[in-house]
């Protein structure tokens, strides 16, 4: 860091909903006692809540409530205040695993006889495969909720061995099918934490009000939300780095700024939709001036992409200035995956979003796969509403270098449609959106490159709420916005899509493991 550049780190309230207090009035509710006719309504888990990031987004909380035993679930949405104005319906939300399941299906591993041979042995790892459950139907339609676990066995014949252990019944299936990799290949060269030694990251706050001063000028001025706490809640699966009511020079860019829908497709047809509120464990040296979760750094810090290992010293929001740039960064975990969720702001009001891809060791990555990140870039240039989008394509003779769209659409990146701006009407001013050299373009299952959209306070995501499924499940849904609307002068949210190709027998360099536009200031 420069001697005339400080990084200043404050403490920041955020409205939050008891989930407790929502738990307690739910056991009143007579539509949840339906929906949970056979489950214990008092020991229902309460995803999110999740609660309008403006004041005006319509009902005060979204929350996921689920019977995870047996895969049940309903949305509520309305005022705690009011409960007898709920609403209240059925949902499919399959929810991640929790910390204390893992640790706890772990247990009923090691007391399983069948472990005994793993049992006392340094080189073997349990860890979280994907997908993260192997739930079975019963006759009867009721679902039991299994959580799957992975042996990684240097020395066995497979070397990664699949279970599925049963906590309610301390059950272990070792003859599980539906997890489905077509060779033992060793793929990835990172050893994974065991199940045992993977970090709960429940200390430290939800998010921050980070300023940029350099000559006693402020530069950037912006909330930071890490990926614990990071919105949508409502679904279990968080956007990586969250970015809210960011400002540079004092003039505001964006309202919020994030990743809510992340997804995979190999080439067999297996998919996953990942989650992205799991923080693990990266390098990063320096002091924490508002407690444990955030850092600033002294030195570049180290992801499992720069330090090629899955074990750190730090986990939560690390930030680091250098050369007029402020890097934030966090590692997170979905199963075998390790993701990047990345922010560099220049100090001539460049935004760079960035997204890396990486893994531990398993069985499935062998095969090539196409990983597609979609960020929401909610863009409010010298406020709210009085937006504008324009698109350049290619430059003719006698024809205008930039065109305007005017209704809500999608595009797909070509010669046509390669660069695209947001403008606030009165003033001129605005963010260009430059597609980055790794970005790729959409194939059938990532739909789209981009989308103009709207704003919506309910649509902060595309509602899917499974990890596993056929590429209809899981890939991205976001088209059920496009509703024709005008988007000319209105308040506008850009969605923009990276797409990353990851084929083990063409590595790609380093680079080509992480993707991200750039955004760079217009008339500022």
């Amino acid at each position: 860091m420069t001697d005339d550049t400080t990084i200043e780190i404050e403490e920041v309230g955020g409205h939050r909903v008891d989930a407790d207090r929502l738990r307690d009035l739910l056991t009143e509710n007579a539509r949840i006692r339906e929906i949970f006719a056979d489950s214990d309504v008092a020991g229902l888990r309460v995803l999110g809540p999740q609660v309008p990031v403006r004041d005006q987004d319509g009902p005060p909380f979204t929350a996921t409530v689920v019977d995870a035993t047996g895969n049940v679930a309903a949305t509520v949405r309305g005022d705690l205040d009011r409960p007898d104005a709920f609403e209240v319906a059925s949902t499919a939300v399959v929810p991640n695993p929790t910390h204390e399941e893992l640790r706890g299906a772990l247990e009923v591993l090691h007391a399983d006889e069948r472990y005994a041979p793993f049992a006392g042995r340094d080189d073997v790892i349990v860890y979280q495969p994907m997908p993260p459950t192997s739930d079975v139907e019963q006759d009867d339609g009721t679902v039991v909720r299994r959580i799957t676990l992975g042996i990684f066995d240097p020395d066995g014949s497979p070397v990664h061995r699949f279970v599925a252990v049963d906590l309610r019944d301390r059950l272990v299936d070792w003859d599980l099918h539906g997890v489905e990799h077509l060779d033992d290949h060793d793929c990835e060269d990172h050893l994974p934490v065991g199940v045992g030694g993977l970090p709960g990251g429940d200390t430290g706050l939800g998010q921050v009000r980070v300023r940029v001063v350099k000559g006693g000028q402020e530069l950037w001025s912006f909330t930071v939300v890490r990926p614990r706490d990071s919105a949508p809640t409502h679904l279990g699966k968080g956007s990586g780095v969250e970015l809210r009511q960011v400002r540079y020079r004092g003039r505001l860019v964006l309202w919020q700024a994030h990743v809510p829908i992340l997804n995979v497709l190999y080439d067999d047809g297996v998919t996953y939709r990942d989650w992205q509120n799991s923080e693990t464990q990266f390098q990063a040296v320096g002091s924490d001036p508002v407690g444990p979760g955030w850092r600033v750094c002294s030195g570049p810090p180290a992801t499992i992409l720069e330090s090629g290992t899955d074990v750190g010293n730090f986990q939560g929001v690390a930030f680091w200035y250098d050369d007029g740039e402020l890097q934030i960064v966090s590692e997170m975990q979905a199963g075998w995956y390790r993701y990047i969720s990345e922010w560099r702001l220049r100090d001539d009001g460049t935004i760079q979003p960035r997204f890396g891809f990486a893994g531990t060791r398993n069985p499935r990555t062998c095969m090539r796969h196409q990983h597609h990140v979609y960020w929401r870039l909610d863009f409010d240039i010298e406020g709210a509403g009085r937006d504008i989008i324009e698109q350049r394509g290619l430059i003719l003779p006698g024809q205008p270098v930039w065109h305007r769209i005017v209704r809500e659409t999608k595009r797909i990146r070509s010669p046509f449609a390669r660069e695209w701006r947001v403008l606030d009407a009165d003033s001129g001013r605005g963010y260009r959106i430059t597609p980055g050299a790794a970005d790729s373009s959409a194939d059938a299952y990532g739909v789209a490159d981009l989308w103009f959209l709207r704003y919506r306070g309910t649509e902060l995501d595309d509602g899917v709420g499974v990890v596993g499924g056929p590429p209809s499940a899981t890939q991205v849904k976001l088209d059920q916005y496009l509703t024709g609307e005008s988007i000319d002068r209105t308040d506008v949210v850009v969605w923009y899509a990276g797409h990353f190709l990851h084929d083990e027998e063409h590595p790609s360099p380093h680079q080509g493991h992480v993707v991200g536009p750039e955004l760079r200031p217009v008339r500022w």
